[in-house]
């Protein structure tokens, strides 16, 4: 029986998640092509028949409720999707969007092969100008090897199961057309520059100038013209973006017959000292402790897909009224649209790349918990990477994950790497990002098999008391991942076998544990030198109930005020 929120309850399943899905480069063009589809799973080297044709709803995953399909694709199989639509053919450019498709698809439009796409997090497109119609036939073909892959995965896998997840195939995010000019702007690179009171905007497209204009609180605050593809725009009086106050600036590029909108925060992220040289993440060049939960991005309903704009929205003003000021995005690239809602709500980000490669639950789980870790992360096989071509697909999706979210105003911190899970060469992967983006600080190696890189010292601690020490290298010291208490509310979880970390069941006992946690684990140590925290996890998924929310987000198992006042306390200790 299908576990369902009141959020996908109230999808509209003919026309589910109909927002604009590019929030940094927006355009009046825009359609729409969620809906309902047809699909067939077939074997890996047929063709589909003509009289197989099946129902789905578009962008949710074969296997999951609010999809409508109740297979799961293996990877001996191949899944395919149809589509018929009608479309007014203009003089100007359209393209094809899909903003994730999971692993490696094929696209045609009327019978024409428009391109092919790797990966399963990352959005793409295809100039489909010559191809589209005024009636039009859309098929996409999809592959997925899910674990057995070299490509990403996360936290999915075939034989799924305790902290494993029913695998995500297809298309599992918005599809959508959009018509631009011949002087269009293709892409667009936001860095705010804090300390000098300016933005640096870079473009690219075939135009010969671009007019910019800025806005804050609707007052123009900056007008200018450029034929160049960088432009540096002084921000007189800077509104900072923080957390408590998450003001955006308006953005707007006008070309030869293109106009596009989008926004920027005026913040710094850097590491520094409090008053007593304790080494700090700064916000603005002020030391602030940031106090987040462990996001995996899974609903009951809808798998890796939140049902609706309205569920992430309602999820983030949650957390935020909880009184966390971060979330950390576990081994997962969400939507473009959850960013854009932490850049207007003000929610710090921190970011995993999602993980992949062979997994060894002994070595890369089980004895590092106990404390006996690798020091070599180099050609090591046991961390599951070491291919060439398993590195390459790495890199090709660690690059587009960074550009795809560079513009990200809430976005402070990137994680190549989680546990040892497929890392490698992880000082030259560390200064790759940095190299593509001084602006945001590296978590290089989350949990153990540390190898000296990046801004923090990362600890992972579910079983033993913790005590705050001095990195010999003077990074900032976080507990990135803690916590991981598990409670099963009957008729809100999906659970056959209870996963967690620590097992309760009485809810009060839960909610008192927690608080006894933080008490010991974060608010004694934040002066000795602790100078952020992530609780794990947001919301129960599958057999793991060690959430904060249920898997249907009906019940937040702890006293919501009760923790709002924790993490008042931990966010003041720091300035004290």
């Amino acid at each position: 029986m299908a576990l369902n929120s009141e959020f996908g309850s109230k999808t509209d399943l003919k026309a589910p998640l109909q927002e604009y899905p590019r929030m940094w480069m927006q355009r009046d063009s825009y359609t729409n092509l969620n809906g309902v589809w047809e699909y067939q799973i077939t074997a890996l080297n047929a063709s589909p028949g003509s009289d197989k044709w099946k129902k789905i709803n578009v962008p949710f995953s074969p296997g999951t409720p609010l999809s409508g399909a109740p297979e799961i694709l293996k990877p001996d199989q191949a899944l395919w999707y149809r589509k018929q639509f009608a479309y007014q053919p203009s003089i100007m450019h359209t393209w094809l969007n899909f903003e994730a498709v999971d692993q490696i698809c094929t696209v045609y439009m009327n019978g024409i092969e428009i391109g092919t796409h790797t990966g399963g997090y990352i959005p793409f497109s295809f100039d489909v100008s010559s191809t589209v119609k005024y009636q039009n036939s859309l098929m996409v073909r999809c592959t997925d090897s899910t674990n057995e892959s070299d490509c990403a995965f996360g936290k999915q896998k075939l034989e799924h199961g305790g902290m494993w997840y029913t695998p995500t195939s297809g298309i599992w995010q918005t599809v959508w057309l959009e018509d631009c000019p011949e002087h269009a702007v293709q892409d667009i690179k936001i860095t705010p520059d804090y300390d000098a009171g300016q933005v640096h905007i870079d473009l690219a497209g075939n135009f010969s100038q671009a007019a910019i204009t800025i806005g804050a609180a609707g007052e123009v605050v900056h007008r200018g013209l450029t034929s160049d593809r960088h432009y540096t725009a002084p921000i007189p009086d800077i509104h900072p973006w923080t957390p408590d106050d998450p003001f955006l600036y308006d953005l707007y590029i006008q070309t030869e017959d293109d106009v596009i909108k989008s926004y920027f925060g005026m913040r710094r992220f850097s590491v520094g000292h409090d008053a007593e040289g304790v080494r700090r993440f700064c916000l603005n060049n002020r030391p602030l402790f940031f106090s987040g939960l462990l996001d995996q991005g899974y609903t009951s309903d809808s798998g890796m897909t939140y049902p609706s704009d309205e569920a992430m929205i309602w999820e983030l003003k949650k957390i935020k009224d909880m009184g966390f000021n971060m979330i950390r995005k576990h081994v997962k690239v969400e939507c473009r649209r959850w960013y854009y809602h932490c850049d207007r709500l003000g929610i710090l980000v921190m970011q995993d790349m999602p993980s992949g490669g062979e997994y060894d639950y002994s070595y890369q789980t089980f004895w590092p918990t106990l404390g006996f870790r690798t020091h070599d992360d180099h050609h090591n096989p046991r961390l599951g990477r070491t291919t060439k071509a398993a590195k390459k697909q790495y890199y090709a999706e660690l690059d587009g994950m960074l550009d795809n979210l560079y513009n990200s105003v809430s976005l402070f911190s990137w994680c190549p790497f989680n546990e040892g899970w497929g890392q490698f060469d992880s000082e030259k992967v560390t200064a790759r990002i940095r190299n593509y983006d001084s602006t945001r600080l590296i978590d290089s190696t989350s949990g153990w098999f540390d190898m000296g890189a990046g801004d923090f010292l990362s600890i992972h601690d579910y079983f033993f008391p913790f005590r705050a020490r001095k990195d010999k290298l003077n990074r900032i010291l976080i507990l990135s991942e803690f916590g991981g208490y598990a409670y099963l509310e009957w008729g809100h979880s999906e659970a056959e076998k209870l996963y967690g970390y620590k097992k309760f069941t009485d809810k009060l006992a839960l909610d008192d544990a927690i608080n006894k946690l933080y008490e010991k684990m974060i608010l004694n140590n934040i002066r000795k030198g602790l100078s952020g925290c992530i609780y794990t996890q947001v919301s129960d998924i599958e057999d793991e109930c060690n959430g904060i929310f249920t898997a249907d987000r009906k019940i937040i198992k702890i006293d919501e005020k009760k923790m709002r006042r924790m993490n008042e306390r931990l966010i003041r200790r720091m300035i004290k």
